[in-house]
C-alpha cells in the first residue's frame, strides 16, 4: 500500500504546474516522498499490527475479569474511558508538536538541497559560515520540538499507564481487604484478579508505546494527502479541453489524430499565430501584453529584446507550462487548449538556455523515449548537430556518463546534446530559447552550425539574446517590457531608427572590438 501511494504521490508531481514549482522547494517535495511515507510504512508494519493485537487481548481479558466476578468488571469500564482520554488529550497536544518536526525535517532537506546545488557559489564567496548558521537555526528549531515530543511522551504515554494501573492495584487490594470483613475470600481469587489487571493495562501499555508512531504517521498523511488533493488543473491533464467526441473514436485517437492535421507536412498547417495574448507570473504583473503576431510554418521566426522583455514567457505559454490569462495561441488554425499536452509537447522540440543533463549516458540523454534508448536514431541526431564529433572522443563514447546535470562537459557540449535530444523524434516545431547564451565563441559556431541544419523543414521559433545568430532569420519579433515594439526582417530592422538597430550596432561594435583584441592577444572582458 504504502508502494502505491509513494507510486502516485510522484505521479501526480510529475503533473503539477510549473507555477508549483516556482513556490514549493525541492527538498520538501523529497521529504513529502521519503519521510512521509516511510512514516506510513511504520504505521502499517508496526502500529496497526499492535492495535489489533491488544485490542484482542483486551477484549479477552476482559471477558475472563467478568467471569471472575462481575462487580470487579464494572471497576475495570470504568477505567477504559480514563485511559482513552489521557491517549484523546495526548493526540491533540502533540498534534502540533510532530506537525513542526515535519516542517523542520523538511526546511532541514531543502537547506541540504540547496547547499548542495549551489557548492561552488557557496565557497567562491566564502558563505560557508552564513549557510551553517542557517542550518543550525533549522537544526536547533528541529531539536526544540523534539524535545517537547518526548517531554510530552514521558509525562502522558506509558508513565501515566502505569501510575492508573498502580491506582487501580491499590483500590482492588483495598476493596477486597473490606470485602473480607464480612466474607471469606480465597487468596487465588484475588491473585487471580490482580493478574487480570496486570494484564488489562498491558496493551493499553503497548498501544501507548505504539500512539507516537500513529501521531507521526497521522501527520504525515495529512501532507501527504494534501498534496494528492492539490489536483492538476486542466493545463496539464491527459485530456484535451475539447467536447463533442464521437461516441465510436476514443478520445486518445481523436487527439492523434488532431495534432496529426494541425502538424502536418504542410507548411500552412504549422503556423503558430499569438492572438492578443497577455500573461503574468503574479496577480497585477504582467510579462506579456497583448502579444500578436504569426509565426508561418516551415520558416524561422526569432523573438529578441533586451532582459526581462518577456522573450521566454513566450516559450512557456506556448509549451503550456504556463496559462495565459487572456488572447488565443493557434497552430494550424487550432487553438493549443484542443490538444493533450502529450499531443502537443510531442510534436515540439525545446532546447532551453540551460540544458540539464539526467543521471545515466549520453544515448540516455539523447533519446528520451519511453523504453529502451534508439542507439541509431540518437547517434543520427548527434551527426546532424555536429554533437559526434566530441562523443566519439570520449571514453565509451555514447555510453559515456556525465556526472551529475553533466558537469564533465563544458557547456557548449550540453547544449549540443540538447539539440540532438530535440531532434530525436524529428518535431515538426522547434523551440529554441537562447541556445548560444551562456557559450565561448567556439562553441556558438559549433551550435550556430547544428541549429542551421535543424531548421531544414521545420516551424522554428528562436528566443535569442545574440543578433548575429537570428540575422537569416525569415521574420524577427522585437520586444520591450512585455510588448512588441518592432517586426519585419533584419534588413528591414536595420534601415529602421528602432530597438533593433541599437541592439545590432552596440553588438556589432562589441564583437569588432573582440575581433582586434583576440589578434593583439587581450581578452575581452
Amino acid at each position: 500500500m504504502v508502494n502505491d501511494i509513494r507510486r502516485a504521490l510522484f505521479n501526480h508531481v510529475l503533473r503539477f504546474p510549473i507555477r508549483t514549482f516556482d513556490n514549493l522547494p525541492s527538498g520538501k517535495l523529497v521529504s513529502y516522498l521519503t519521510n512521509d511515507t516511510e512514516s506510513l510504512r511504520d504505521m502499517y508494519v508496526s502500529t496497526v499490527p499492535t492495535i489489533l493485537q491488544g485490542t484482542l487481548r483486551l477484549i479477552g481479558i476482559f471477558i475472563a475479569i467478568a467471569l471472575l466476578d462481575w462487580r470487579l468488571m464494572m471497576l475495570s469500564l470504568v477505567l477504559i474511558p480514563v485511559l482513552l482520554l489521557t491517549m484523546h488529550g495526548y493526540r491533540t497536544i502533540s498534534m502540533p508538536i510532530f506537525d513542526g518536526i515535519r516542517q523542520q525535517v523538511s526546511n532541514i532537506n531543502n537547506q541540504i538541497n540547496e547547499s548542495l546545488q549551489g557548492m561552488a557559489l557557496i565557497q567562491a564567496f566564502r558563505q560557508e559560515a552564513t549557510f551553517k548558521d542557517k542550518f543550525e537555526d533549522s537544526n536547533q528549531r528541529w531539536f526544540t520540538f523534539r524535545t517537547r515530543s518526548i517531554g510530552i511522551d514521558c509525562l502522558m504515554l506509558a508513565p501515566f499507564t502505569r501510575l492508573v494501573g498502580g491506582l487501580a492495584t491499590i483500590v482492588i487490594v483495598g476493596w477486597f481487604g473490606q470485602a473480607s470483613i464480612t466474607s471469606v475470600l480465597e487468596i487465588g481469587t484475588l491473585y487471580a484478579f490482580l493478574n487480570y489487571i496486570e494484564r488489562f493495562f498491558e496493551p493499553f501499555r503497548m498501544l501507548s508505546m505504539e500512539l507516537r508512531k500513529l501521531q507521526v504517521a497521522t501527520v504525515s498523511a495529512k501532507r501527504i494527502f494534501e498534496l494528492l488533493d492539490d489536483e492538476t488543473d486542466a493545463l496539464h491533464r491527459d485530456e484535451p479541453v475539447t467536447a463533442n467526441v464521437p461516441a465510436n473514436v476514443s478520445l486518445t485517437e481523436k487527439s492523434s489524430t488532431a495534432a496529426d492535421t494541425i502538424f502536418s507536412a504542410a507548411n500552412h498547417h504549422n503556423d503558430i499565430e499569438f492572438r492578443d495574448v497577455s500573461f503574468g507570473y503574479e496577480p497585477g504583473r504582467n510579462a506579456l501584453n497583448n502579444i500578436s503576431f504569426t509565426a508561418q510554418g516551415g520558416k524561422f521566426t526569432a523573438i529578441v529584446g533586451h532582459s526581462g522583455s518577456g522573450k521566454s514567457s513566450l516559450i512557456n505559454i506556448l509549451m503550456r507550462f504556463y496559462q495565459h490569462q487572456s488572447g488565443d495561441i493557434l497552430i494550424g488554425g487550432q487553438p493549443i487548449e484542443s490538444l493533450p499536452n502529450a499531443q502537443l509537447r510531442q510534436r515540439i522540440g525545446l532546447v532551453s538556455q540551460d540544458p540539464y543533463l539526467f543521471n545515466g549516458t549520453l544515448l540516455d540523454n539523447i533519446d528520451l523515449s519511453h523504453g529502451a534508448p534508439n542507439e541509431a536514431a540518437a547517434m543520427e541526431a548527434a551527426r546532424q548537430v555536429k554533437a559526434s564529433t566530441f562523443i566519439e572522443r570520449l571514453p565509451k563514447g555514447y555510453h559515456y556518463q556525465p556526472g551529475f546535470g553533466g558537469a564533465q562537459l563544458s557547456v557548449g557540449e550540453r547544449q549540443l546534446l540538447a539539440l540532438a535530444r530535440a531532434l530525436t523524434y524529428d518535431p515538426p516545431v522547434l523551440l529554441l530559447d537562447e541556445a548560444t547564451a551562456n557559450i565561448d565563441s567556439e562553441s556558438e559556431e559549433a551550435v550556430k552550425a547544428a541549429m542551421s541544419n535543424m531548421q531544414q523543414g521545420r516551424t522554428v521559433i528562436a528566443v535569442a539574446h545574440r543578433l548575429s545568430t537570428i540575422k537569416h532569420a525569415d521574420h524577427i519579433v522585437v520586444m520591450d517590457k512585455g510588448h512588441i515594439i518592432q517586426q519585419g526582417t533584419h534588413d528591414e530592422l536595420v534601415r529602421q531608427d528602432g530597438e533593433y538597430r541599437a541592439l545590432y550596432l552596440a553588438q556589432k561594435a562589441k564583437e569588432e572590438i573582440e575581433h582586434e583584441n583576440s589578434h593583439l592577444g587581450l581578452a575581452v572582458a
